[in-house]
């Protein structure tokens, strides 16, 4: 049986290529404006050309992603480019869950493949995946299937399949002090290369 491709909502490309062009290109325009002719602009153009190709790269990395599935085996390719694929031998069963989202108020679908243990091994968001791939995937893979029938907040999921949620969903407290730490780290180090600019100018 030939493998079916499933795709990412088409719409979440469109709209963050809309939100990179509409922030990067007032955002360089003023940089250029500050730093042409006296100022650092090579350092400007360096930045530039490095979120252009990072911005090349994420295109080309949302449109490569995809997950195929037939009845005894399914594979994902990541965002960055890492394929993995599961025989159905090494399947456990698949979780179908609508989870709270952005309060107690809006639910989102997701579609756990985990392993005999329980462990996740792909996962599909709503946000991400619409609910007609996760239903083909379901009524595709001959894996046997859990459908909570009512909307669950995280701790109630790991609760009962400890083996579903990323660690930063399971501990939000460490999770937002560790961000914290990278956001502070990542401004001191700006603010250290743009005083070191500023002594070389």
């Amino acid at each position: 049986m030939e493998a079916l491709r499933l795709r990412p909502h088409p719409y979440l490309l469109r709209r963050g290529v809309g939100a990179c062009i509409a922030f990067f290109t007032p955002a360089f325009a003023v940089l250029y404006f500050l730093t042409i002719p006296d100022g650092p602009w090579w350092a400007v153009t360096v930045a530039q050309v490095i979120v252009s190709l990072m911005f090349a790269y994420s295109i080309v990395s949302y449109v490569r992603l995809g997950v195929w599935v037939t009845h005894d085996a399914i594979a994902e390719r990541g965002f960055f480019g890492v394929t993995q694929r599961f025989a159905r031998d090494e399947l456990g069963p698949i979780v179908f869950v609508n989870t709270y989202h952005g309060g107690w108020v809006d639910t989102v679908p997701q579609l756990f493949i985990t392993d005999p243990n329980g462990k996740q091994l792909i996962r599909l968001r709503g946000q991400f995946w619409s609910r007609d791939t996760m239903q083909t995937v379901m009524s595709t893979l001959d894996v046997p299937l859990t459908e909570i029938d009512h909307p669950v907040s995280n701790s109630e999921l790991h609760a009962t399949y400890p083996g579903l949620l990323y660690w930063f969903e399971r501990r939000p407290v460490a999770a937002a002090l560790a961000f914290a730490g990278i956001l502070i780290a990542g401004c001191a180090i700006l603010y250290g290369l743009l005083v070191l600019l500023g002594r070389t100018n």
